[in-house]
C-alpha cells in the first residue's frame, strides 16, 4: 500500500484534538519522535511548543492556524475520521496516539474502531491510562497488582494467564463474557486469541512494558 508520509524506521506520534496536555504529548514524543497532527491536534502541538511534520485530515478545525513550514494534507473523506486518515497515510512501525482517549465518548469509540482496523500496533495514551488492540499472542511483564482489563471488540476465543481472573479458551464477546476489572497476578501476563479483537487497557505506567512487548 502506498502511503503519503514515510517514517518506516521510527515510531510516529499522532496528536488529536481531544483531551490531552502538552506534558503528555512530550512524553509520547520521547518514544515516538516523528509527530503528525490529525487536523485540530495541531493546536495541542502548538501549545506544547512542538511542530508537527504534517497536518492531515479534512482541516475543518485547523482553519487559518499559522504553522510556518508545516505541510498540510487535505483528506476530505467523510467516511473516515481524521485519526483513521493519519494511520492510513503514514508508513511507520508503531503509533502512539495522544488526544484520543477521554473527552467526547463518540470520538473515543471511533478511535477504538481505528485501532481495530489497523494491523500495525497503535497505543492510545492519556494522563491516566493507555489502550491498544493486542496481537494474537502477547506477553507482558507488569507489576503484580496493576489493573489490567481486556474487552473484546468482536467475538473471539481467548486464553489469559498471569491475571487474577484467567481464562482458558473462553468464548468472549462485547455482548457476552468480557475480562475487565482484572489485575496482574504473576510476573508475566500472557494472552492468546484466535482473532485480533482484544482491547487492552492498563494504567499509564504500563507504557514502556507495552511498547517493548509490541516491538519497540
Amino acid at each position: 500500500m502506498f502511503r503519503l508520509i514515510q517514517s518506516p524506521d521510527a515510531p510516529v506520534t499522532v496528536v488529536g484534538a481531544g483531551e490531552a496536555t502538552p506534558e503528555l504529548l512530550k512524553t509520547a514524543l520521547k518514544h515516538a519522535p516523528f509527530l503528525v497532527a490529525a487536523d485540530g491536534g495541531a493546536l495541542l502541538a502548538q501549545a506544547a511548543g512542538e511542530t508537527p511534520r504534517v497536518v492531515l485530515g479534512d482541516l475543518d478545525s485547523v482553519g487559518a492556524l499559522h504553522l510556518p513550514g508545516v505541510e498540510r494534507v487535505h483528506l476530505p473523506d467523510q467516511d473516515a475520521t481524521d485519526f483513521m486518515k493519519c494511520l492510513r497515510a503514514v508508513e511507520a512501525p508503531l503509533f502512539i496516539g495522544v488526544g484520543f482517549l477521554g473527552g467526547r465518548l463518540d470520538h473515543q469509540m471511533a478511535a477504538f474502531t481505528a485501532l481495530l482496523q489497523e494491523s500495525r500496533p497503535v497505543v492510545l495514551l492519556s494522563a491516566r491510562e493507555l489502550a491498544f488492540v493486542a496481537p494474537l499472542e502477547l506477553s507482558l511483564q507488569l507489576p503484580i497488582g496493576m489493573p489490567f482489563s481486556v474487552f473484546p471488540l468482536l467475538p473471539a476465543r481467548l486464553t489469559t494467564r498471569g491475571l487474577k481472573y484467567p481464562l482458558t479458551d473462553a468464548e468472549v464477546a462485547p455482548d457476552g463474557l468480557i475480562s475487565t476489572s482484572n489485575e496482574v497476578a504473576a510476573e508475566s501476563v500472557e494472552m492468546i486469541s484466535d482473532r485480533r479483537a482484544m482491547l487492552v487497557t492498563a494504567p499509564f505506567e504500563a507504557l514502556e512494558p507495552v511498547l517493548s512487548a509490541l516491538g519497540q
